[in-house]
């Protein structure tokens, strides 16, 4: 249904009347008509209001009736009687369609993203403890407001699918399927509504800063905790990221490569190490094979410079340049080595992730990355 068909029941809906499922639904995630619910319960909130003041004035001094002057541009001077009851109402009416907007928008006080963090609570299993990160949409936009994603973990996947179905104020409503499945954490997934067929939706309401818990079948308990945002951050995953890279970090973040002043590999996203003394960028082009940029020496590398985002080397008589969106390391220098022959395909764990048609990148440690098959 859309917003014309739905008019008509948004005021039986305030009436205290049952409206078709469809059109609940619809009221349930439009903005433009929950606008207008809200609109209509102001003005009957209002309505009570006045009527209660008027039952308690004193009788002998209630006058139920007001004459109005309808105006000099009309014939005879005449004059209309409204009730004052009615005329209340109307001029409630004006000041809440004129408005109206403006209450509602501002009961949206944290902006038009919500992140969702979802951490697994200790259970003794391979997931515990981590958190994966959600940002979905609250403006209204039907685009955007569902996250999907797939946790592969060594004793199993988790899989979850959360939609947003309603924003009242700094309240959100979430509906949640997740599904555990216990086994090989590294299979294969082609991710789709049938994986959650039989698996009940979870409701959640959800206020900034609260946090929640919701069971998942085989694998425990899941606490969820919102915020809002006005807009995406840059590292989604690291939200609190800093210009400045901590001591121990190595971050690639939106890489790309030039060879003598032309384009080898654009890629987008993030991958960032925190705690190996040899982290090290695994950089893939198609039909270039692997670029190996690392924070220690190693075998058959060559030694580049680091400035801010800009890694600069030269290997097999070119000159490359290597740029990201942010500041690399607190190092000056890296080792770089090129591997033309490497594929993905024979070499990574998740056949499904690996592609040797287009750019990918990862940061690993140096050890992990040498090894015969790469975890992704």
């Amino acid at each position: 249904m859309n917003c014309k068909q739905v008019g008509e029941y948004i005021s039986a809906l305030c009436d205290g009347e049952r409206i078709p499922h469809d059109a609940a639904e619809h009221i349930g995630g439009c903005r433009t008509c929950r606008e207008q619910l809200n609109e209509y319960a102001v003005i009957g909130c209002e309505l009570r209001r006045l009527a209660s003041l008027d039952e308690a004035a004193p009788s002998a001094h209630f006058d139920w009736m007001q004459s109005v002057n309808i105006g000099w541009w009309q014939k005879g001077l005449t004059t209309m009687r409204i009730p004052k009851l009615a005329f209340g109402v109307m001029l409630m009416a004006i000041i809440a369609l004129s408005g109206g907007l403006v209450l509602v928008r501002a009961g949206v006080a944290g902006g038009r993203f919500l992140e969702l963090k979802y951490k697994l609570a200790p259970s003794g299993l391979a997931h515990s403890g981590r958190v994966d990160i959600c940002i979905i949409r609250v403006d209204g936009s039907q685009k955007g407001n569902t996250c999907d994603f797939v946790d592969h973990g060594r004793e199993g996947l988790l899989l979850m699918n959360t939609r947003l179905t309603g924003n009242f104020g700094d309240r959100a409503q979430l509906r949640i399927r997740a599904k555990y499945v216990s086994g090989d954490g590294d299979a294969e997934v082609n991710y789709s509504e049938a994986l959650f067929k039989d698996v009940p939706e979870k409701v959640l309401s959800l206020e900034p800063s609260e946090k929640q818990e919701f069971e998942v079948a085989g694998l425990g308990k899941i606490e969820v905790e919102g915020e809002y945002l006005d807009h995406i951050p840059p590292l989604v995953y690291r939200p609190q990221e800093t210009l400045d890279p901590d001591p121990k970090e190595f971050r690639i973040v939106a890489p790309v490569l030039v060879r003598d002043n032309q384009l080898i590999a654009n890629a987008d996203g993030s991958s960032i190490d925190t705690g190996d003394s040899d982290a090290t960028l695994m950089f893939y082009a198609p039909g270039e094979g692997r670029y190996l940029v690392s924070l220690v020496r190693f075998e058959s590398a060559v030694e580049g410079s680091v400035h801010l985002g800009k890694i600069t080397f030269s290997l097999e008589g070119n000159d490359y340049l290597l740029l990201t969106s942010m500041p690399i390391t607190v190092s000056e220098h890296v080792w770089v080595k090129h591997e033309p022959g490497f594929k993905p395909s024979e070499h990574m764990t998740r056949q499904s992730e690996a592609r040797d048609d287009r750019p990918m990148f990862l940061v690993r440690s140096l050890k992990k990355l040498e090894q015969e098959r790469i975890e992704h």
